[in-house]
């Protein structure tokens, strides 16, 4: 009779409860009120994992003490009826109706049993993905705590995050460089503090598509920083066919330790940096004409008007400041290395600057500038470090003039003896006639062109 009872009173509550589901799901789809239909969405979502959990707990009772009513003497687990949970499901706590079982211990007492099920429910970790995901954004710690409705505190957001944080360094440091075959590198430091810098590299393949390499941390931007950062991405097998493209700030130092590890890289001269530090020497009124001067050189394509650019830079120079000249100099020819490649100048805008990294290090900069102090004794620089990195890199895209990349990788592979034979910028030397040091403009395209035939590309 009890048992009919029961089943009586389920089948009441049974319409009741269909009727409210059909409720939801008619207001779901006719409402037109879009922050109420995304409300009741959440709401439906978050129902529908409770009702698959509870199927989940009870299947699992079901596993450890039969079937509901089914009787049995000895048996080591029995029902110890409801009480109140919780579980954590899109980065919120939820409260759920958990079931309860007793386990029969050897020395005859009871004790609570705990069902994996429910454990794994109410473990944070099911809200660790949105919690970083947060973070990465630039969420404070304090911040997730409110935007989760309290669900987690300050203390537990920090330590996801340190957690999570070493697992993007990992990540980082054991991707398989070897995958991709590149044909630039650009190398720049990120300074953090008067004594506290990031050097980073940045590879690009022959596809056009960016890479975050490595990075390393020092304190200064020195050789030894430099070169230990590029000894790690030799032996990671970066991989490069032909001559290598480098393209650095003007730092002697990371030059010094990249022509080490690549003695026959080709290595151009960031054009902004060098317009940026001329700049400080000329008077204001000379600043407009100079970056004219500087804007024809970028847009040069090809050795004859690459060098006919650098050397208006260089007379403009010379009747105005020696020590604006001496800066230009100070460079040579690797201001217009990649014009002597005679390639397309749709390559120009990519290639001729270091822009590329640069804007990495700006999008770098937005998500670590909450940090207000670094702690360099811990691995704290590297993990956020890594994971910033990271985060940047999934915004990349491939470089401008792409599409024109194997005309490049056609001069980059040219033997550095043939190139070396082609004749150096006759500016440099005991200055010729204008007539000259044109025929000697000429003589420079005449070979790059047979070169350049002689690989098959025209």
């Amino acid at each position: 009779m009890q048992a009919l009872s029961q089943d009586r009173a389920t089948k009441r509550k049974q319409p009741s409860t269909m009727n409210k589901d059909v409720t939801r799901k008619e207001r779901l789809i006719q409402d037109n009120n879009s922050e109420e239909h995304a409300e009741l969405l959440r709401g439906h979502l978050r129902q529908a994992v409770r009702d698959a959990l509870s199927e989940l707990m009870q299947e699992e009772v079901e596993a450890l003490c039969g079937q509901r009513y089914e009787r049995g003497a000895g048996k080591e687990f029995r029902r110890g009826g409801n009480d109140d949970g919780i579980m954590y499901f899109s980065g919120r706590k939820e409260a759920i109706d958990r079931p309860r079982v007793r386990r029969r211990r050897a020395d005859g007492k009871e004790e609570e049993a705990r069902l994996k099920t429910y454990e794994k429910a109410r473990s944070t970790r099911n809200i660790e993905g949105e919690v970083f995901g947060l973070m990465s954004e630039g969420v404070s710690a304090r911040g997730c705590q409110r935007l989760s409705g309290k669900t987690i505190s300050p203390s537990l957001a920090s330590k996801l995050w340190v957690e999570r944080s070493a697992g993007k360094l990992e990540e980082l440091r054991s991707r398989e460089l070897s995958k991709d075959i590149y044909f630039g590198l650009i190398i720049d430091g990120i300074f953090l503090s008067r004594e506290l810098v990031v050097i980073v590299a940045l590879g690009i393949t022959r596809q056009g598509e960016k890479r975050v390499l490595d990075f390393t941390v020092g304190s200064t931007e020195s050789y030894e920083v430099a070169r230990e950062l590029l000894v790690r991405l030799k032996e990671r097998k970066f991989q490069v066919e032909g001559r290598l493209l480098a393209i650095l700030d003007g730092s002697a130092a990371l030059r010094k330790a990249l022509m080490e590890q690549w003695p026959g890289a080709i290595v151009q001269h960031c054009l902004i940096h060098k317009e940026r530090n001329i700049h400080r020497h000329l008077r204001k009124r000379d600043h407009g004409e100079f970056s004219r001067l500087m804007a024809r050189l970028r847009a040069a394509q090809g050795s004859q008007a690459g060098r006919e650019a650098l050397e208006a830079l260089r007379r403009f120079l010379a009747v105005r400041n020696q020590a604006a000249l001496a800066s230009l100099e100070e460079a040579g020819d690797d201001l217009i290395a990649l014009h002597l490649l005679e390639v397309p100048a749709t390559l120009n805008s990519s290639l001729l600057s270091t822009n590329l990294i640069e804007n990495a290090i700006l999008n770098y900069r937005r998500q670590t500038n909450r940090v207000t102090r670094w702690r360099p004794e811990t691995n704290q620089v590297d993990r956020w470090t890594a994971t910033a990195l990271l985060w940047v890199e999934a915004g990349f895209r491939k470089i401008r003039g792409y599409l024109d990349l194997p005309k490049l990788l056609a001069a980059l592979e040219i033997s550095p003896n043939a190139v070396a034979s082609v004749p150096s910028s006759p500016l440099r030397g005991a200055a010729p006639t204008e007539q000259n040091a044109l025929h000697s403009s000429d003589s420079v395209i005449t070979q790059s062109h047979n070169l350049l035939t002689v690989t098959g590309t025209h």
